[in-house]
């Protein structure tokens, strides 16, 4: 019909008159499937082009990663392709029972869309009952999130990637008896039943710039990812893990996933009207504090653009999770759907702000100096950035 891709739509007919068209599709050729709260579309990305070294590799280019989406993505392409597949939370355990990856990469979990999604503890449990037989499966997890450590630590092949962990407050309590965790410069515990983190077997270093992901055989790779911040380093950290699990050359791939300059348009410079912007995805508390650090700092201006459509969830109370106060010191452009939801946040963060309907408007009330930048960075919950990315012009 000319609407799209047809991910959704062709996943729902194809499951519709084949319901086990996923396992049936499968076969054995599933190298990986990618689960997280945040990060998962940029480490699928990461992933697939350093599986390419060992040949053809299908993957969503889309983040469709509900079952729909697989389905369509092992339907379409090479049938002897290689696959790596990113599988939203809630769906992984029937995806992973119908896929049987070779490795599975688990990344974080927190808080999101809560009027869909369940509560991360309960996302945990899900997870640690599907890998409690999964004998044939590697999982790749990142043992700075308690979440991930306790749904995987059962797991027959676990290899712990120390990743790091910046939002900490939807694992601040032991899932095993309810205590609060304890937290030092390397490690979590809980003080009253032991549990705690996981001796890792690879970790990574950040130094502001790059990432080094050293091995247990003394081994160090450096990722000079295009990628910015310390959270893509995790996520490249984690996806280099992987193909060692699959047997692949990690120099080769790190020097592939530095070739990677943006996903899905995230951090694309695009021009929308009268601006030429940077696309940023912002979609619940633990990706905005790490995608602040990427931001250029104050004074410069940024724009910061708000909606609760479906795919956003509907709820906008998450905002007030958001540390929204380390944007002070600059001007804020307040838009979207919840523009003024956003500016109440604003105001009792005390940051500098504007509520603007249409920012790339001829005749926008911009803050002074905006116009004049090359490149403005734009943060925006998903149905504003597919909006902004789908109906801009690519520089």
């Amino acid at each position: 019909m000319g609407r799209g891709e047809g991910m959704v739509i062709g996943g729902r007919v194809i499951l519709k008159l084949a319901p086990n068209a996923i396992a049936d599709l499968a076969h054995d050729r599933v190298d990986a499937l990618v689960s997280a709260t945040n990060g998962k579309t940029s480490t699928t990305r990461l992933l697939a082009t350093a599986v390419e070294q060992a040949g053809p590799v299908i993957s969503q280019h889309t983040g469709a990663n509900m079952t729909s989406g697989v389905a369509v993505t092992l339907a379409s392409g090479d049938p002897a392709a290689r696959a790596v597949l990113e599988v939203d939370e809630a769906y992984l355990p029937a995806i992973f029972a119908a896929t049987h990856p070779k490795t599975l990469l688990l990344g974080n979990l927190s808080r999101d869309q809560l009027d869909r999604m369940s509560e991360v503890a309960m996302v945990a449990r899900k997870w640690r009952d599907m890998l409690s037989g999964a004998t044939s499966t590697t999982v790749v997890a990142n043992a700075d999130d308690p979440s991930i450590a306790w749904a995987a630590r059962h797991a027959p092949n676990v290899v712990w990637v120390g990743a790091g962990q910046v939002w900490t407050a939807d694992s601040a309590v032991c899932l095993d008896c309810g205590a609060l965790l304890a937290r030092d410069e390397t490690r979590w515990f809980c003080p009253q039943c032991g549990f705690t983190r996981p001796e890792t077997s690879w970790n990574l270093e950040y130094n502001g710039e790059f990432g080094t992901v050293h091995g247990p055989d003394g081994q160090s790779y450096e990722l000079h990812l295009q990628l910015p911040g310390r959270f893509n380093a995790a996520n490249g950290a984690l996806a280099l893990v992987a193909t060692v699990a699959l047997g692949l050359d990690p120099a080769e791939s790190a020097r592939r996933m530095a070739g990677v300059e943006s996903v899905s348009g995230r951090y694309a410079v695009v021009t929308v009207g009268e601006l030429t912007i940077r696309l940023l995805l912002a979609k619940n508390p633990a990706g905005w504090s790490e995608l602040v650090d990427v931001m250029p700092p104050a004074p410069t201006p940024v724009i910061v653009t708000i909606n609760s459509n479906a795919a956003d969830g509907r709820d906008p109370s998450w905002l007030w999770d958001v540390p929204f106060e380390r944007l002070r010191g600059r001007q804020v452009v307040a838009t979207g759907d919840r523009r003024a939801d956003l500016a109440v946040r604003l105001l009792h963060a005390e940051v500098d702000h504007v509520v603007i309907e249409d920012p790339y408007a001829p005749n926008a009330p911009l803050p002074a100096g905006m116009r004049e930048l090359d490149v403005v960075d734009c943060a925006a919950t998903y149905t504003a950035f597919h909006h902004l990315r789908t109906t801009a012009d690519q520089r």
